[in-house]
């Protein structure tokens, strides 16, 4: 399906077809087949940009580094460059970005089409997609065209490589190692303990009920997913004070990844009152790492766990994982496994208490376990607490997936080089009123509504991503989230501060900005 106003993704390097203007035709490198008017006027359009843009004195700032990087090569041109935003002359449009990522992008979606360039400083440049097929292109790569990681790659031998940072043979045997720990016969093994460490510790909530008290909810949720993955994956327990520091750590280790993008704020090198040091941080990180693996090292378990099989694992020629890859595939999978839950779970419950009819449909959901807690058994009759979640996912959204462009491409019409940063915003295209009817209304409907689903393009809802990189733990996050929606409603009802309202916060996952300040009452 071709998004309206762009081209079509079929091209061709031949001649130019039939009707274009004369000072295009065959100019201008790959031009769509058997142009549309729509189209035509498109490319015009895209050639007056080039020549004002050519008219600027400052253009060699706004791109030109890497157009004549591209017309060198002999491949595409000025002309077929993604439209855009201009920007400023040295910071392009990152200062813009900055103070609102997501709207920033769905700004520009509206603009300048399903492919648009954001300029960076000094010449620099990201693209951005906005249609599910061209997602696709980027997400779905089955050959390696796109990397999560690119260039960066050269820097995994210092300081270790988890499974996003790999690509190619590493990355598919990588993949194999840690799949079985994450399908479906594990998950209803590790279960139990999810949901025994769930209550414990949602049942320590009580002492805030009917206070009165203004609570952190987000904060509070962290605390108790947290630590229920240690205990589910590496069977460990870590004290209070290591859940605190590591909530913390954890959330700056994925602000240093946020900041590579320039849409959140470069990490401390020092510590400053409230926020702590990236260099401490990362410390007590790999410290903690190296205690879990040595721990286990010394105290072998019978029942395999994450961390036993990755101790076991090795690569096709026998060889074993490093030791700073474990530390970094440990890290990483913390983040993961709790971080991005907790930021889904919290914007559900802060859509879910700001509309009533959606909340008491749920408690009545919960109320048929009668009071017993959740098995895996029992998701299918969370159904309801599942839409609800996915729905706070749509609105939660991400306002960029990048990847690393690995050689010259065409997405929709317009080249990208080697090496360009492009990639989905999540934001823009769950909230794209082409897929989505009210498209800013919290509905869970939509996600219970089987005919709507099958309407929709396969990438207009991408949560968890797409291709070689979907989220392994995707099936571990919506039990997580179902039985922790289960969990507490069986036991508290929650109020949100009159016109309060969520705001969106970029630090890798994406929270709410500022917590989620609720009052408890017992159910």
């Amino acid at each position: 399906m071709c998004p309206i106003g762009a081209p079509t993704p079929t091209q061709t390097r031949g001649p130019a077809a039939e009707g274009l203007p004369r000072e295009l035709a065959g100019r201008w490198g790959p031009l769509p087949m058997n142009p549309t008017v729509r189209e035509v006027n498109e490319i015009a359009r895209t050639q007056r940009r080039f020549e004002s843009v050519r008219q600027d004195p400052w253009w060699i700032t706004r791109g030109g580094i890497p157009m004549v990087s591209s017309m060198a090569r002999g491949v595409g041109s000025p002309a077929l460059s993604p439209p855009g935003p201009v920007g400023h002359p040295i910071l392009g449009s990152v200062p813009e970005m900055r103070r609102e990522p997501f709207e920033f992008f769905r700004r520009c979606a509206r603009e300048f089409g399903d492919v648009y360039r954001v300029p960076f400083p000094l010449g620099g440049s990201i693209v951005v997609v906005n249609h599910p097929d061209y997602a696709s292109q980027v997400m779905d790569d089955p050959v390696g065209r796109y990397s999560m990681i690119g260039p960066g790659q050269a820097a995994m031998g210092l300081i270790g490589a988890a499974i996003p940072m790999l690509e190619g043979d590493k990355f598919r045997q990588r993949r194999r190692m840690l799949m079985p720990m994450f399908g479906r016969r594990h998950l209803a093994r590790v279960a139990e303990v999810i949901a025994d460490e769930f209550v414990r510790r949602v049942d320590g909530w009580e002492r805030w009920a009917g206070s009165g008290r203004r609570v952190d909810l987000q904060h509070a949720i962290a605390q108790v997913t947290l630590p229920a993955f240690l205990r589910a994956m590496f069977s460990s327990s870590i004290t209070e004070r290591e859940i605190h520091e590591t909530d913390v750590d954890l959330r700056t280790f994925m602000s240093m990844m946020a900041s590579v993008t320039l849409m959140s704020p470069l990490p401390n090198l020092f510590p400053l009152p409230g926020r702590e040091s990236a260099p401490r941080s990362m410390w007590r990180l790999w410290r903690l790492t190296r205690r879990l693996i040595k721990d286990r090292r010394n105290n072998p378990i019978e029942t395999p766990d994450l961390l036993s099989l990755l101790l076991e694992a090795t690569y096709d020629d026998g060889s074993p994982l490093s030791e700073r890859d474990l530390s970094m595939e440990l890290m990483i999978l913390m983040a993961g496994g709790y971080e991005t839950v907790v930021a889904s779970l919290s914007w559900t419950l802060a859509l879910l208490l700001a509309h009533p009819e959606h909340l008491g449909r749920l408690c009545a959901e919960v109320d048929s376990l009668n009071g017993a807690v959740p098995t895996p058994d029992d998701l299918p009759k969370l159904a309801w607490a599942k839409a609800c979640f996915d729905e706070g996912q749509r609105l939660q959204g991400h306002p960029l997936n990048p990847r690393f462009a690995m050689e010259d491409d065409v997405i929709g019409g317009y080249f990208i080089p080697q090496y360009t940063i492009v990639g989905p915003s999540l934001y823009s295209i769950h909230r794209d009123p082409r897929w989505w009817t009210a498209p800013d209304l919290y509905d869970p409907n939509r996600f219970m509504d089987e005919a709507a689903a099958k309407d929709r393009p396969r990438l207009a809802f991408m949560p968890f991503g797409s291709g070689r990189h979907h989220c392994l733990g995707t099936g571990m996050a919506y039990m997580n989230a179902q039985f922790l929606l289960a969990i507490i409603f069986q036991r508290y009802r929650l109020a949100l501060p009159e016109g309060w309202e969520p705001k969106h916060h970029f630090n890798f996952s994406v929270t709410l900005d500022g917590g989620l300040p609720v009052v408890l009452t017992t159910a």
